[in-house]
């Protein structure tokens, strides 16, 4: 993703390598990350620079970890592993289990022992300890080992299910056949069609968690603007020594793209309804408030602002692992290179500055406070999370595919709706109903 020097027409061989790497993916002529044949050399590209304890695993990972949910190429798994990633992280319904095959086919033939594996089921799929024993075999089967160092439950709705007596039985058995080393809970807010509207909060679950002592390591959202909730979270992970792993680092907008979807929906002649109409000028002062910040430090596109959202996650010593979704050579040295940095005060100043002026644009994952107060029982949360997987990830396609699956309560009403509840509950004052429409226009096929 760094941009070429255009004065400079020369292509450097490291630049040189990395193409070749790309076009000859899909030839198969890869191995170990490496061109056949260049087996003894060193491969290019940047390094993890940084390993860190992820708790009371004793584990020493990379403070860069791999994130899979849009895993599809063995090919990127192999250079991560080779610039020096050891953490892993999947789910048993990423891809379908597709992530799970496409790490297989890769750590099959690695040292398993240098590898922290975690992947995850949710309790959706059958809760009973035989059918989360037997559906985490699958998963072994999908990923060619013995073992997964972490297995977690995943995206958990409650404090209740913390004590899934289901869960905690299988992992007891799992732990003594040694098929499991470790255990643990993500939460980013829930999927809807899995668990329903959000019940309690990310960190009133993660410190039901950590207080329950049974849980080794948690996968959670923290960035620079939802940084307090997930402060609590890490003090409480620190004083029980568990680990903590992050997803959702990078909050970042590019605010010029937000008018472009705007702009594009209202030419197709989309339908949002009178009260959506009044909220377009608070759309335009955000947006020019966003211009006006890109220009003030000199950013042509969201990339400076990304780098430094993720450089203020590792700029926290109680971080261990910040993990991130790739499935490019582009998207691996981008944040490969990132490992080891801290924020310096240009880039604190930049994001405090971001924050004030264009926080309120950022919906936060796992909060769920205003979808209490829908009639409608609209899924905020998840709603806004497929949203931000279109808008600042960059995943399209997949951001689409979810949308689509809801099967009700979709924010199709939302143009209509002339009481704004969901904007009235939001105590970070975000202009939720205004970007539920776009995201419903955005994201309809």
């Amino acid at each position: 993703m760094k941009q070429r020097n255009q004065k400079d027409s020369r292509i450097s061989r490291r630049n040189f390598i990395r193409s070749s790497v790309s076009a000859t993916a899909g030839l198969g002529l890869i191995r170990g990350g490496r061109l056949l044949g260049q087996d003894g050399e060193e491969p290019p590209g940047p390094k993890i620079k940084e390993y860190r304890t992820l708790g009371r695993t004793g584990f020493k990972v990379s403070d860069i970890g791999f994130g899979t949910g849009n895993l599809s190429n063995p090919n990127v798994i192999e250079a991560a592993l080779d610039m020096g990633i050891n953490y892993i992280d999947t789910a048993e319904h990423y891809g379908h289990g597709n992530s799970e095959r496409t790490i297989g086919q890769v750590i099959s033939k690695r040292d398993r022992k240098k590898i922290f594996l975690t992947t995850k089921l949710n309790m959706m799929g059958g809760g009973s300890k035989e059918k989360l024993k037997a559906r985490f075999i699958e998963c072994l089967e999908r990923l060619q080992t013995d073992y997964a160092d972490c297995l977690m439950i995943h995206m958990v709705p409650t404090v209740e299910q913390v004590t899934h007596e289901g869960y905690h039985e299988a992992i007891q058995e799992l732990k003594a056949e040694g098929k499991v080393r470790f255990t643990g809970l993500s939460n980013h807010g829930t999927e809807h069609k899995l668990a329903g509207p959000i019940k309690d909060e990310m960190d009133k679950i993660i410190l039901a968690a950590a207080e329950d002592g049974r849980f080794d390591v948690v996968l959670f959202t923290y960035n620079f603007i939802q940084k307090e909730m997930g402060d609590r979270i890490l003090k409480a992970c620190k004083n029980k020594n568990m680990g903590t792993t992050l997803m959702k680092t990078n909050p970042v907008k590019f605010y010029q793209d937000m008018q472009d979807m705007l702009e594009r929906n209202l030419e197709q002649g989309r339908k949002f309804g009178e009260q959506f109409y009044k909220i377009i000028d608070e759309y335009k002062t955000l947006i020019d408030q966003g211009e006006g910040f890109m220009k003030k430090y000199g950013l042509t596109s969201a990339e400076k602002t990304r780098d430094a959202a993720i450089k203020f996650c590792l700029s926290n010593p109680d971080v261990h692992s910040a993990c991130s979704s790739m499935n490019s050579f582009e998207e691996l040295e981008t944040f490969v290179a990132l490992s080891g940095t801290r924020l310096d005060p240009e880039e604190k100043a930049m994001l405090t500055d971001y924050k004030s002026k264009l926080g309120r644009y950022y919906c936060r994952h796992a909060c769920g406070q205003c979808e209490g107060n829908c009639p409608q029982g609209v899924p905020v949360n998840t709603i806004m999370r497929y949203f931000h997987y279109f808008a600042a990830q960059g995943r399209e396609k997949y951001a689409m595919e979810k949308y689509n699956a809801l099967s009700r309560n979709t924010a199709d009403a939302c143009s209509n709706c002339t009481e704004s509840y969901c904007e009235k509950a939001c105590p970070y004052r975000v202009p939720v109903q205004g970007l539920l429409v776009l995201a419903h226009h955005t994201l309809t096929l």
